[in-house]
């Protein structure tokens, strides 16, 4: 029997679409187990409902065991909820199926295996690797994170699936928008870095997926003004959503999530969070 396990991820930060992802204390983990046939279960707080995971993760699980597995998945993981739940999932299922076949991959390898079946490299490069990173061309780069800065995750109750949430985004942005658009990735990196107020609050807004995903979920925008108001550094969409990432320093996370769940008013959770280091394990 193998078990593995990986990380939760809030991917784009705001202006890295599609490029900057941080992972997140939340796990799923997967154990594996050579059996005479293909089975799959499930348990933990957030279940998997339906086929769409399940298929996932058995379709995963089958591209690289040579025999039958019996798989158990226990997820922590929101799902469809923009915490890179599915990226997660195929990583620990993978990297517990090679285990199961006496194989111990590097986290380069997992990273070409679920890069390739998962289809989003940020939030499966958070995943396999923990921390804060950023994916060029498939080569994924590694960056400093302040620890002066506590992520607080806003969950809404409801889900965006983020094939339809992609639908909102436009095939091509205006060269102003680019430009901005670079100049807030460069200001975000480095002020997740410093730590610096001034920077990661010049970094804040997006013009390419957050504007059209937010005028469509109106509600989301509110709780970014909420966070804002109340104290956060930053405030954005946790991957496609609904999901918020905000952070906050350490003598402002109870006000930020205070203010949060009233924002909700009893319509989801909050969650104070801690970046992970370790990814997949």
């Amino acid at each position: 029997m193998s078990t593995a396990s990986a990380p939760a991820s809030s991917a784009n930060l705001g202006p890295g679409y599609d490029t900057l992802a941080m992972a997140l204390d939340l796990r799923c983990r997967v154990t594996a187990e050579v059996s005479s046939g293909w089975s799959i279960h499930h348990r933990g707080p957030e279940p998997y409902q339906g086929d769409e995971g399940r298929d996932a993760i058995l379709s995963t699980a089958r591209q690289v065991s040579k025999r039958p597995l019996r798989l158990e998945i226990i997820n922590h993981i929101p799902l469809c909820r923009g915490l890179g739940s599915s990226a997660a999932a195929l990583t620990a299922g993978t990297l517990a199926a090679l285990r199961a076949n006496g194989e111990n991959p590097s986290h380069d390898d997992l990273f070409q295996y679920v890069k390739r079946m998962e289809g989003h490299p940020d939030n499966a490069a958070a995943a396999v690797y923990g921390g804060l990173v950023s994916v060029a061309q498939g080569w994924v780069v590694h960056h400093s994170l302040s620890p002066d800065l506590v992520p607080i995750v806003v969950i809404p109750d409801f889900e965006v699936h983020t094939v339809e949430s992609r639908k909102m985004v436009p095939d091509c942005v205006p060269l102003d928008v680019a430009v901005r658009t670079f100049g807030r990735i460069t200001a975000l990196i480095e002020g997740l870095r410093t730590g610096s107020d001034a920077i990661i609050e010049n970094a804040q807004g997006d013009e390419v997926h957050e504007k059209p995903r937010l005028a469509h979920y109106p509600r989301l925008g509110e709780l970014i003004a909420a966070a804002n108001h109340s104290g956060a550094l930053y405030a954005c969409l946790s991957g496609a959503g609904p999901s918020i990432l905000c952070l906050a320093r350490p003598d402002q996370v109870e006000r930020v999530r205070g203010a949060l769940l009233e924002a909700l008013g009893g319509e989801g959770r909050v969650m104070v969070m801690s970046p992970n280091k370790t990814g997949a394990e």
